[in-house]
């Protein structure tokens, strides 16, 4: 039974209508059945009352707030940002070993990116430079992958370089996952791996979006990859960041973002995101075998963040008509892509499916579900002539 939705639902809308007797009691039950050691129920409660703590002052005032008691239970692990590189590093592989939360929308998003770099260059007489734009949350991990597709292109037509352009935390609002700890740098690990497969990569930093145009050069392909940064951010922020995307003028775009959305109210919002912090928690307690490790407390810790937001999220849907709103057409992955994929996610726990969700107008999105239920998508684009 989802035991932890069942208190910490009523206990939001007890938050957001100010109602400290409620909060109080319910603050109580959840403080006796929290754990951040326990199954996925206990954690999620303990998430989620750590989030609904947080959120209470500014209900209620800090005066108001102080009078309810929190329970006292503290997780030991950090976030992101307060990691230990070396312990950040090793819990972002293996992740993406043991869940395809992230690994499989990056593996649709290299294979996008490798077709798209081979087929840029078919008129030409060579391949042309491939320009990649990375506005996502995988630190680095992604690309190994990617740079060795490259070099098993049809006919040895590998680009003759590559430039990787990482627009850092600063480019949008914070987001789970984004963060990196101080120290923490993967560009030395990735230029050795290209070298060792000959393979000419440059890697550049740019604090924001404006910055990325300096970095660009004509006759490059431009790609720009946005994962899992966006739908953390304010819809003001959104139009702002997708007309910066499109003043590049890239051949492809790749959106992956979280399946998920309210019904607009602060608690309905809460919800949605509670319940799909529980697959993330649920799943991880499969992909690790419940064994209670450093690498999973740092994850389902960064997770745990998600409920603190305050922004709105949108399904699958949503996004669709946003990117059009914004002047991209949604394009398709190719079958290879698509089986390929499917033969990833059969490494995984069997919990997990993908399904391709095919667009009026006959494009398709990939879906990721846990038990059925959505957990994100992985989308391409290209401005609209």
């Amino acid at each position: 039974m989802r035991w932890a939705e069942q208190l910490l639902n009523p206990c939001a809308v007890a938050v957001e209508a100010g109602n400290l007797s409620r909060v109080q009691h319910l603050f109580y039950v959840l403080g006796e059945l929290e754990s951040f050691s326990g199954d996925a129920n206990h954690r999620l409660a303990a998430h989620g009352l750590r989030a609904l703590a947080r959120r209470l002052p500014a209900i209620v005032g800090a005066a108001a707030a102080a009078a309810v008691r929190v329970p006292a239970c503290e997780c030991a692990a950090p976030t992101f940002a307060g990691a230990e590189p070396r312990l950040f590093r090793a819990s972002l592989i293996r992740f993406h070993e043991v869940s395809p939360w992230f690994a499989l929308p990056n593996a649709l998003a290299n294979a996008a990116i490798a077709q798209a770099s081979s087929t840029c260059g078919v008129a030409a007489a060579a391949p042309r430079p491939l320009h990649v734009v990375d506005l996502g949350v995988s630190h680095g991990v992604q690309w190994p992958t990617l740079l060795e597709s490259l070099t098993r292109q049809p006919g040895g037509r590998a680009p003759p370089s590559v430039r990787l352009t990482v627009a850092g935390p600063e480019a949008t609002s914070p987001a789970p996952f984004s963060a990196s700890p101080p120290g923490y740098d993967f560009s030395p690990h990735l230029l050795r791996y290209a070298k060792s497969i000959n393979l000419e990569l440059d890697i550049g930093r740019a604090a924001t979006l404006d910055a990325v145009q300096g970095f660009c050069t004509p006759g490059e392909a431009l790609v720009v990859c946005l994962q899992f940064r966006l739908g953390h951010t304010a819809t003001e922020e959104r139009r702002d960041i997708l007309r910066k995307v499109i003043e590049l003028k890239p051949e492809l775009v790749v959106l992956s973002e979280l399946d998920s959305g309210g019904d607009g109210s602060a608690s309905g919002e809460f919800a949605a995101r509670l319940e799909l912090l529980w697959r993330f928690l649920e799943s991880t307690s499969a992909a690790f075998k419940g064994k209670d490790v450093d690498e999973r407390r740092l994850l389902e810790n960064e997770a745990g963040t998600s409920l603190a937001t305050d922004v709105a999220g949108e399904g699958r849907e949503g996004w669709r008509e946003r990117m059009a709103a914004a002047g991209f057409e949604e394009a398709s992955f190719g079958a290879e892509a698509v089986e390929s994929a499917k033969s990833l996610l059969r490494k995984y726990d069997g919990g997990w499916d993908m399904a391709t969700v095919v667009s009026a107008a006959g494009a398709g999105a990939v879906a990721l579900r846990w038990k059925g239920q959505p957990v994100s998508f992985c989308s391409l684009w290209r401005p609209t002539p």
